[in-house]
């Protein structure tokens, strides 16, 4: 192979920190050279350039509700949030089934109806990634007007360095209020 284009440099630096253990210095380097690294791109006609003036409390988790992407853990801390408040709904569009809370709704659309419900949402939760790299859910909510607040791992720096990042649920939480305020 030749090249091998994986999305963050993040993700590049724990294939080889991981290649090290079982390859030699020469053949880290040889993967060094092949791996490049290759940002997702927005199409420039898809970028929101007038903002929604409809913007409700809806928090947007636009990821597989998934271990991987740290599902679980998301609900417990909308769990918390509920607990303080009850102005607000989540939506996780990938949701199967019947939610099972009162602030969860899982509303299909079609691509256009889903880029129209991301300029209402009022911000997006981009979580902790377990693989290092970032999703196209938060840049489908960013090129639509929702801002995101993120997990503080460097593949989100590499999407957005200027977000509102998280290490904690207590600082997840508060920046929730603040964008629900």
């Amino acid at each position: 192979m030749e090249k091998c284009y994986i999305n963050t440099q993040t993700q590049k630096n724990m294939v080889l920190e991981q290649a090290r253990d079982h390859f030699n210095l020469q053949t880290i380097h040889q993967l060094d050279e092949i791996l490049t690294v290759q940002y997702l791109g927005v199409m420039e006609e898809d970028i929101v350039r007038d903002m929604s003036v409809n913007i409700d409390n809806t928090i947007v988790f636009n990821h597989r509700p998934d271990a991987y992407k740290h599902y679980k853990e998301f609900i417990q801390l909308m769990d918390l949030l509920w607990e303080e408040r009850q102005d607000f709904k989540v939506w996780v569009p990938l949701l199967g089934g019947k939610p099972d809370r009162p602030y969860l709704t899982n509303e299909k659309f079609n691509k256009e109806g889903y880029y129209d419900k991301l300029k209402e949402c009022c911000v997006g939760f981009s979580p902790k990634q377990k693989y290092g790299g970032w999703s196209v859910a938060t840049t489908d909510g960013m090129m639509n007007g929702c801002p995101y607040i993120m997990y503080d791992g460097e593949y989100y720096h590499e999407l957005f360095d200027g977000a509102d990042f998280f290490t904690t649920d207590q600082e997840a939480l508060d920046l929730l209020n603040i964008y629900l305020d």
